[in-house]
């Protein structure tokens, strides 16, 4: 019930976005009659030539800005939407300067910019107070421990959109509401399917200590009563640790499956960006193939060897493949790594070093510039890589990783990521390995498009490279 009805949130907030688009669309287009003699057909042609560039763009940025995400809070308050606002206002402006529309004055994008934000904000409140008033809000009993229905209660109580009414607490009798919550105590287990009737419940969430679960065989026969009368009953399930990850309940065959997760779950979203990659390393190949060769050329001329450096890496969860990028060592390089394991100025696995014996004067250039990375693209259409994601990592330092840091393999390695923009090799191993759980906490299409964006400065001015 409770995805439930954040998917109708979701979806309700969708719509109002569509509606606020097109009618700030149809209210710049409008203004044109004012400033230009023009007929009704050439308002609608306006209208409908400003909405089929305002509509996609809104929606897009509030699409990969989370805004129509199902977890808790989600886009619930005005202040988590105005970034996504104002970069659409941007990005809407900017397109409508470069497809030269004539009316494109700058008294048009003020007022479509403007009044586009303005019904977002007013229609996306509007949105949720039409799902809480039409979606009758469903009555509750919490029953169980103390400490444990007190803090159901306030998570209840700070999610309205949930569409919870806490009508009272039920327990076993150890305990009075003195002092404790503002619900009163209305019933014992033994009274509460009688009382359950009485005041008209929908649902019934049972709360209990950890440590007091055998009270589950002693709650069952009062639990088979409420599912006899057609109440729901949810359990809050204390068993494990309180954690980050987010927790979903499926079914495995006849079986219940409470799943924990850290690492992104979109699988929709997961699958465009795959797309996305597989394309845009497509078409890069095609593109770059006559520096591929220039570099190749410069590598085979001037040191011995292949032209590219292949070696086995740890992609998603540990998964081994074989990276490649362009040579910028000497043959020998592996062998030597040993013996400049002193230099090593990384802490923890990692191995880096200023001017490195190792690398060839063609390869300083190729570092220098990041183009060592290009033969990176055919990982990424193989599947093994995504153009975003923490860098993958060679195996022998996997083996060295603390528990804590393996969870950086949780999410597919990639050409860049936020440690990258964030200092490159400046960094310590522990601040890098926390710039990629981050990333993968906070992960979205958004961010992806950010941290690609902002690498290209970093590349092209070669900070941290060496």
């Amino acid at each position: 019930m409770i995805a439930g009805r954040l998917r109708l949130l979701a979806a309700s907030r969708l719509a109002s976005d569509f509606a606020a688009a097109l009618a700030a669309s149809a209210l710049a287009a409008a203004i044109v009659t004012l400033t230009a003699t023009m007929d009704v057909g050439g308002v609608a042609s306006v209208w409908l030539r400003l909405a089929g560039i305002t509509v996609p763009i809104w929606i897009a940025v509030f699409a990969m800005s989370g805004l129509y995400g199902t977890r808790r809070s989600t886009a619930a308050t005005p202040s988590r939407a105005l970034k996504p606002i104002v970069i659409a206002g941007c990005v809407t402006a900017g397109t409508l300067q470069a497809t030269r529309l004539e009316e494109a004055g700058a008294t048009l994008l003020l007022v479509l910019v403007s009044s586009c934000a303005v019904l977002v904000l007013a229609g996306r409140a509007l949105a949720g107070r039409v799902v809480l008033a039409i979606a009758a809000p469903r009555r509750v009993i919490v029953a169980g421990d103390r400490d444990e229905v007190l803090q159901v209660i306030g998570t209840l109580r700070s999610c309205p959109e949930w569409g919870f009414e806490v009508v009272g607490i039920a327990n076993d009798g150890s305990w009075s509401e003195t002092g404790a919550s503002e619900r009163p105590i209305v019933a014992t287990y033994r009274q509460l399917p009688e009382t359950a009737q009485d005041l008209a419940i929908d649902d019934v969430v049972v709360a209990l200590d950890s440590d007091r679960l055998e009270h589950v065989r002693a709650l069952e026969p009062m639990l088979l009563q409420l599912e006899e009368q057609g109440l729901v009953v949810r359990f809050v399930t204390n068993l494990l640790p309180q954690s980050s990850a987010d927790v979903s309940l499926e079914r495995f065959g006849p079986l219940p499956l409470l799943t924990f997760s850290t690492a992104p779950r979109q699988d929709v979203l997961l699958f465009i960006r795959r797309c996305l990659d597989a394309g845009l390393a497509a078409a890069l190949v095609v593109v770059l193939s006559p520096i591929f060769l220039i570099i190749a050329l410069a590598i085979k001329l001037t040191s011995k060897g292949p032209v590219l450096f292949r070696q086995t890496r740890c992609g998603l969860n540990g998964r081994r493949f074989t990276f490649v990028k362009f040579r910028s060592m000497g043959i020998d390089a592996e062998q030597l790594k040993a013996s400049l394991a002193r230099y090593n100025e990384m802490t923890g696995p990692a191995f880096k070093m200023t001017r490195d014996p190792r690398v060839t004067a063609v390869g300083r250039v190729l570092r220098r510039l990041s183009v060592d990375e290009l033969p990176q693209l055919w990982n990424i259409l193989k599947g093994d890589m995504s153009f975003v994601g923490p860098r993958p990592a060679v195996v022998e330092e996997v083996a060295r990783y603390e528990p804590w840091q393996r969870r950086r393999l949780s999410m597919k390695p990639g050409l860049t990521c936020l440690w990258q923009v964030s200092g490159r090799e400046v960094l310590s191993f522990d601040e890098w390995v926390r710039l990629d759980l981050e990333y993968i906490d906070n992960w979205s299409l958004w961010l992806d498009l950010k941290i690609a964006v902002k690498t290209i400065p970093v590349v092209l001015l070669g900070r941290g490279a060496r």
